[in-house]
């Protein structure tokens, strides 16, 4: 009987001891931004190439988001958001760097194709200059007929990096 004691005092004390109350939880790390220690997904990609006549150089358009812009309901809050822009004949792998036209947002709305409100965490053209970043840069590290995989990095003036990341298929 004392031996049964034992192995049940010394089990009770394993289970005790591998229980940790400081472990760290688990942050996703791709299809998304990380801005103040916050992870926000970003799970659909979008590719808009606004010149469909012939391959002149023109804007084209990467749309990042957890909501898909072909729906027909508005989502009201939640929406996060990451747009950038640049001149190209078509998207390559490569680097961009300064972005020339961007924003990211996280908790905004969406509605009629169109992203409002929300907290704006950078954008290229704010009248805050606290807002526009101090140096940005993102990198295609490869693209296909419908899949991309880019990471970017922008940071504030305020010194706070924003990072993140998508891998995964586009529309």
């Amino acid at each position: 009987m004392n031996k049964l004691k034992l192995i049940i005092g010394f089990s009770i004390a394993i289970l005790f001891s591998s229980c940790s109350e400081d472990t760290e939880p688990i942050i996703q790390t791709v299809n998304g931004f990380k801005y103040k220690d916050t992870f926000f997904s970003v799970d659909k990609a979008f590719i808009k190439d606004f010149n469909i006549i012939d391959n002149e150089p023109s804007k084209i358009a990467i749309v990042l988001s957890n909501v898909d812009p072909s729906r027909t309901t508005p989502k009201w809050g939640g929406v996060n958001y990451f747009y950038f822009a640049f001149e190209a004949s078509n998207v390559i792998e490569g680097t961009i760097t300064p972005v020339p036209e961007y924003s990211i947002r996280e908790n905004a709305d969406f509605d009629n194709f169109s992203i409002l409100a929300g907290n704006t965490i950078l954008r290229h053209n704010d009248p805050r200059v606290s807002n526009i970043a101090v140096s940005s840069l993102i990198n295609i590290n490869s693209i296909s007929i419908d899949e991309i995989d880019l990471d970017f990095e922008f940071t504030r003036p305020d010194g706070e990096i924003i990072t993140g990341s998508y891998k995964g298929t586009f529309e």
